[in-house]
């Protein structure tokens, strides 16, 4: 093996290693000494690749959205291939957010480590950069675009304000769900699937379906 290839290997070993670690025991309670140990490294080598452990802590977090993003992008191209409208192809995003919740329920858990490992310190900003490259720009990309295809193609409700959709379904994701409620028990998944459910319901064009803003 070439050294840069070398280099490269271990850097991604070192990464996987602290993230899972990072999800079972949370960042402050892993020392660098015990992520290299199970990466089969010593800690003056891991050092050749990270300067200190937030450059780790902030390499791993890029890493696991990234794979998030990816692993998305590959379901969602699949199956809004064979849908007709830009409702479907909405109702297809939110199929996929649910099912690589499920199949990933630690994703949650690291999300509330990260915000909680850093809110106090100045490095919280680069946390915050990290986390909004993907969740205001790339992973919603596809629920916006089908929005607007719905309504152009009259399959979502002429009436329905797409943004005000599109920042619901940021909000469920990125603001109270990556804290747990312990008072009701309510999970972020499933704060989550109820609000993509509630959208799915409300956006949709059906006959005498109209504006909650219409009742009296």
């Amino acid at each position: 093996m070439k050294r840069s290839e070398e280099r490269e290997y271990n850097i991604r070993r070192v990464i996987h290693t602290a993230q899972m670690l990072f999800i079972a025991d949370g960042i402050s309670a892993t020392p660098i000494s015990r992520i290299a140990e199970a990466a089969g490294l010593t800690p003056t080598s891991l050092y050749r690749y990270f300067r200190n452990k937030d450059a780790l802590v902030f390499a791993a977090w890029r890493d696991a959205l990234a794979t998030f993003f990816a692993d998305f992008m590959e379901q969602y191209a699949r199956e809004a291939a064979t849908c007709k409208t830009g409702y479907e192809k909405f109702v297809v995003c939110m199929h996929i957010y649910f099912s690589i919740y499920d199949a990933q329920p630690e994703w949650y858990d690291y999300t509330r480590e990260m915000f909680s490992a850093y809110s106090e310190k100045n490095t919280g900003s680069d946390v915050n950069n990290v986390f909004w490259k993907y969740y205001d720009k790339e992973i919603p990309v596809p629920a916006l675009k089908a929005l607007r295809e719905g309504v152009a193609d009259g399959s979502i409700r002429a009436d329905v304000n797409i943004y005000a959709v599109y920042q619901c379904l940021l909000n469920a994701y990125t603001g109270t769900t990556i804290y747990e409620n312990v008072s009701f028990g309510v999970s972020p998944v499933d704060v989550v699937q109820f609000t993509g459910e509630l959208l799915v319901n409300y956006i949709k064009n059906e006959p005498n379906t109209f504006a909650l803003y219409n009742k009296n």
